[in-house]
């Protein structure tokens, strides 16, 4: 279930890719702005993508609005839509998620989140493999570069990566699960 789950995000994730024109060998990093930004949380977005744009990193940013920190030569910012979210949670291997996404469709869909502490969320503990995704707790933008990084080092091993991507659809299954019997 989980190698075509990955299979299918590969070829979406190719068709995205070709349609942006970008390596789509390389991560790809969602930022979904369904909502508007604190300033605290654009700062850290703009801190962090400073960083990432000297990594092997691409970024999409699904906003309607022009953001200033939208100007890094690896970050292209695309309309919000129904229609374009879907595609990009798809697509995406990674999303930096704040409190108002929504990070249980993230996790079905294999996209691994990176996010401040959240209660559905565990950190990813590469020596005992388990987590779902990569958690910062201070809200600075070193902490969200730090979280990418790991993130984006753990990419580079496939075997790693699914087994974040199992345990991700793994939490939210168990959840509906445990829901359904209430």
């Amino acid at each position: 279930m989980i190698d075509n789950l990955l299979k299918r995000k590969k070829q979406v994730k190719k068709l995205l890719a070709e349609k942006l024109s970008f390596d789509y060998k390389n991560p790809l990093l969602a930022i979904i702005l369904e909502q508007d930004l604190s300033k605290k949380d654009e700062k850290v977005i703009s801190g962090m993508l400073e960083g990432a744009s000297h990594l092997d990193v691409h970024v999409i940013i699904l906003s309607d609005k022009k953001l200033p920190f939208c100007e890094f030569s690896n970050v292209t910012r695309i309309p919000y839509s129904r229609t374009n979210r879907k595609y990009v949670i798809e697509a995406s291997d990674m999303a930096m998620c704040f409190a108002f996404n929504d990070v249980e469709e993230m996790l079905l869909n294999g996209t691994i989140p990176i996010s401040y502490l959240r209660n559905e969320l565990a950190d990813y503990n590469p020596n005992h493999e388990t987590g779902n995704g990569f958690l910062f707790t201070e809200s600075n933008h070193f902490c969200a570069f730090a979280a990418l990084v790991r993130a984006i080092e753990t990419f580079k091993f496939p075997y790693d990566w699914s087994g974040i991507v199992r345990q991700g659809r793994d939490s939210v299954d168990c959840k509906c699960n445990l829901s359904a019997c209430s």
